[in-house]
């Protein structure tokens, strides 16, 4: 699987991946990756986001009594799940995109 990460750009109301700015490219294979960065400034980020287990709010609520609730989702660091959720939910927020593309 590998991973291609993109700075985000305003277009039309919406961002969308920018391919001429390429950050990073995430090789991953039988649960290890590697990096291959081309913009150094976003290494410390790009690394912590996906070396370390991936944490997702997915739902949350109050309960009749009036206490209030949370649930998470937690990925493994490396796992399958964890870079789809990092690439569908973590990087919009620091103006990043990604595409995944599995190898055949």
């Amino acid at each position: 699987m590998r991973v291609k990460i993109y700075e985000l750009q305003p277009r039309g109301g919406e961002f969308v991946l920018d391919k001429s700015r390429m950050v990073c490219i995430i090789t991953f294979k039988e649960g290890k990756g590697s990096f291959k960065f081309l913009d150094l400034s976003r290494e410390r980020l790009i690394r912590s986001l996906f070396e370390s287990p991936s944490s997702r709010f997915v739902a949350g609520g109050k309960s009749p009594d009036g206490a209030h609730w949370d649930a998470v989702e937690t990925h493994p660091a490396w796992s399958v799940e964890a870079i789809k959720a990092i690439v569908d939910h973590n990087l919009y927020g620091f103006s990043l995109g990604a595409t995944i593309e599995d190898d055949k």
